[in-house]
């Protein structure tokens, strides 16, 4: 009955300060809505059931550990190993990520995703084919003997349409007929978050992935795919680990070639695979992070006016105790009616959080596989934003209700509060402190992004984006290794050329600005003492073809570029970055000197430098120069390549790409088509991501924090009126009332933006391998900020202090 009573009066007595309560609710439904959105990401990746498995608490990942530490992908054998002797656990591999595959069809290819598993890797989850069956375990035993597929679902639906029979028809991947065997149930992608087309035996991995041999499955230092299992009943997962290791020990002796370090580690069963969970899961706590930052502001706004609140109702507080009311009964009423402003802003942050959600889920990032996430709002989503309304209302209601009924009865009856007291506005000022710090923190990282992201747009990367189109291929996928390969490279290349409109082709194994790189070993200089601490060279190198320097403008600043005679047969040649020559020689000309490749073959190659060339932003447009080798396709084929079309401003000529290609070898999909502009742009994607959230947010705090200071210097006004009325009466001007309000809410922001400085200092130092041309502590961003925040709490506090420096004495002292 009580609680009825508190919740009818604190709903009548928010209603009667609609400002108050509308900007509450506003302010909180930002926090927990963005809040309610990451929890809805973590929701999809590690609370979410999996699709298909079966029991999923009996269910394990099974990973490597290196010196006790990490969770590391597994060795062919070592996983064997652990299947055919474990008594405690089944144990099924998985290829993590899968790779691509070309389907073949009617005279054309194109691009599906094909996971290797075990040949008992659906029967350890659990799951149920939606149309025949799964592999049997002679299915993964001989190496590329039995070519079989099961599909999932969704490429069943959407590339055969659902047809029943096409358990009776052979596909054509990777040049070779394999026999649909099975299709997965509706929704099932496996035991993790990344998607797949089809799913392969591991014994067909020399097809699947395009290898000379199937030495993969025999290669006991070779770490390439996850493995899982599945608890036997009774079994724990400690006393699993405890014998899955013993094992491991026992095949480490036999076998010494084995990394002798490692050991086996187990843990519950996730969406996010172990070896890359660590920096997923701290990527999710940075989100959280910045989304706590913003609820701590809006919360902290908040907490600042229901303490103004609460100091305007002491003497009705009083007045209640004095006629019988207890303490507990006025803290349960107060409560109650921070409750009910938190609880409406959680329901205003559920359609908020739908629509952040719908946002969230509408991308698809730009990466090689398809991420199998079902992000939505529900239940525990819901839940979390009521929970978190919940606590943070507690938190912050509790010192308004107790500063409300703190101190004595007969001051409190008596407004002994009209004068302000310094140690009752220590919280609102600490609140108010903590606004500016976290607001200022975060415009001035926005700012850095923001002024790196415009520094890179005028940063000379070393070659020229502008008019070239990118079209990847993996010819391995259709049988062509080595020679057959750079003969079919250069087959592409004549017939790209005769495309209208079309100036030049070129191959590259890399495509630069794409955070990652490509080696073919390190190398030794006899002459220097290299970059390593062995005295080798550490660099990452491109295979490319002679045209590759002219399409992309990359300028040879010494010596040559390669030309036809540089092929199998001839003497090895390479072309190094300027900031190779200079690290192997310094001083001296880098043209003709020779280093030393460590290849498969039993001796090191000899490469004798033809060029040097001008040094380019290779893996960030971020980099400092590096060391870079170039070796000749023709000299040092690889089946994964890139072609650089440059072609006349203002063309299309993707579908003419996409018929010549077919042309020339229709079993070969384009993997990859789109400009070099929008590649070297993906480069920039972490600096575009960060300015848009911390900006995003660090605007709604700017907001927030000076919605904060002008609603605690507009209650300090009002708590200090008979003292601004003395003062005024002894002969203060108004001059001097309007100083003393504008120099308090100074001393409150400088104090905020200080702390805020030092933090974004702080951060900016960690991210400065992101920033482009822009130092960490950048006078720009970091002044720049300053001087808006001056400006915008200056705004907030002035009419405050207008309304202290027009306080009538007289008046003001007869109200008292």
């Amino acid at each position: 009955m009580a609680f009825t009573t508190d919740l009818r009066h604190s709903v009548r007595l928010l209603g009667r300060s609609p400002i108050f309560t509308l900007t509450s609710i506003i302010s909180l439904a930002l926090g927990i809505g963005a809040a309610a959105t990451i929890f809805s990401l973590t929701d999809a990746l590690l609370f979410e059931p999996t699709v298909g498995v079966q029991e999923p608490s009996r269910v394990v990942d099974i990973g490597r550990a290196n010196n006790g530490s990490g969770f590391d992908n597994m060795a062919h054998p070592t996983y064997v190993n652990l299947r055919e002797h474990s008594q405690t656990v089944d144990v099924a591999a998985v290829d993590f990520g899968g790779g691509p595959m070309s389907l073949g069809t009617n005279g054309t290819s194109e691009r599906v995703i094909g996971t290797l598993v075990s040949g008992n890797y659906f029967q350890v989850l659990g799951t149920k084919p939606a149309l025949g069956r799964f592999f049997r375990d002679d299915e993964d035993r001989i190496p590329g003997e039995r070519p079989v597929v099961v599909l999932s679902h969704a490429m069943w639906t959407r590339r055969f349409n659902s047809d029943p029979a096409i358990l009776d028809k052979p596909l054509r991947l990777n040049n070779r007929e394999f026999a649909v065997v099975g299709v997965a149930e509706a929704g099932f992608q496996g035991s993790s978050m990344i998607g797949t087309d089809l799913w392969a035996p591991m014994a067909m991995v020399q097809v699947v992935r395009g290898q000379p041999d199937s030495s993969m499955l025999t290669q006991v230092r070779g770490v390439w795919h996850v493995a899982i299992g599945r608890l036997k009943p009774g079994v724990a997962i400690g006393q699993a680990e405890a014998e899955l290791n013993t094992l491991n020990e026992a095949y480490k002796k036999s076998q010494p070639e084995a990394n002798q370090a490692h050991t086996i580690k187990l843990a519950s069963m996730g969406r996010i695979p172990g070896p890359v969970r660590t920096p997923f899961l701290a990527f999710i706590g940075f989100l959280f992070a910045l989304t706590g930052s913003l609820l701590a502001i809006a919360c902290s706004n908040v907490a600042g006016m229901l303490l103004a609140r609460a100091a305007m109702r002491r003497r009705e507080m009083a007045t209640r105790l004095a006629v019988g009311a207890g303490r507990g009964r006025l803290i349960s009423q107060l409560l109650t009616e921070t409750m009910v402003l938190f609880a409406a802003a959680a329901v205003v942050a559920v359609p908020l959080t739908y629509w952040l959600v719908s946002l969230l889920a509408l991308p698809q990032l730009p990466v090689p596989v398809s991420l199998n996430l079902d992000i939505h709002v529900n239940l525990r989503v819901l839940l979390f934003a009521f929970g978190l309304a919940l606590v943070t209302g507690l938190i912050f209601g509790l010192a308004p209700a107790r500063h409300a009924l703190g101190g004595d009865l007969a001051p409190m009856l008596h407004g002994a509060n009209a004068t302000a007291d310094r140690k009752r506005f220590r919280l609102r000022n600490t609140l108010v402190t903590a606004q500016v710090a976290l607001s200022l923190m975060l415009v001035v990282v926005a700012f850095l992004f923001l002024r790196s992201l415009e520094k890179a747009a005028f940063t000379d990367p070393g070659f020229k984006t502008a008019n070239i189109l990118l079209a990847g291929v993996d010819v391995s996928l259709s049988g062509y290794r080595e020679q057959k390969a750079v003969d079919l490279f250069t087959r592409y290349r004549e017939r790209l050329k005769a495309i209208p409109g079309v100036q030049s082709v070129a191959n590259a194994r890399m495509i630069p600005l794409q955070g990652s790189g490509f080696g073919l070993g390190s190398v030794r200089v006899p002459e220097s003492k290299g970059n390593r601490d062995d005295g080798r060279f550490e660099s990452d190198w491109d295979v490319v073809s002679p045209e590759y320097f002219d399409t992309i403008d990359m300028a040879i600043v010494e010596g040559r570029a390669f030309n036809d005679a540089d092929r199998l047969g001839a003497p090895w040649v390479a072309i190094v970055s300027e900031t190779f020559a200079k690290q192997a020689w310094p001083g001296q000309s880098a043209i003709g000197r020779t280093f030393y490749q460590r290849s498969d073959e039993p001796e090191e190659r000899p490469i004798q430098i033809v060029g040097v060339s001008r040094d380019a932003k290779y893996r960030y447009i971020s980099s400092a120069p590096a060391p870079y080798i170039y070796v000749p396709l023709a000299q040092q084929p690889q089946p994964t390549m890139e072609f650089y079309i440059r072609h006349a401003p203002g063309q299309q000529v993707a579908q003419e790409v996409r018929a010549a290609m077919a042309q020339i070898e229709p079993n070969v999909p384009i993997v990859m088509l789109q400009t070099f502009d929008d590649a070297a742009a993906l480069g920039l994607l972490p600096q575009k991501l960060a300015a848009w959230i911390a900006g995003s947010v660090g605007t709604i705090g700017i907001f927030l924090a000076a919605l904060g200071l002008y609603g605690l210097m507009a209650f300090l006004v009002t708590q200090r009126t008979r003292e601004i009325a003395i003062r005024m009466a002894l002969g203060a001007s108004h001059g001097d009332m309007r100083g003393m309000v504008l120099k308090q809410a100074g001393v409150l922001g400088g104090i905020g933006g200080l702390i805020g400085l030092v933090l974004a200092g702080g951060i900016g130092t960690l991210a400065q391998v992101l920033l482009v041309g822009v130092p960490p502590i950048d006078p720009v961003s970091f002044g720049g900020t300053a001087l808006l925040f001056v400006i915008v709490l200056a705004i907030a506090a002035w009419t405050p202090a207008a309304r202290a420096a027009a306080t009538d004495p007289a008046t003001a002292l007869r109200a008292e």
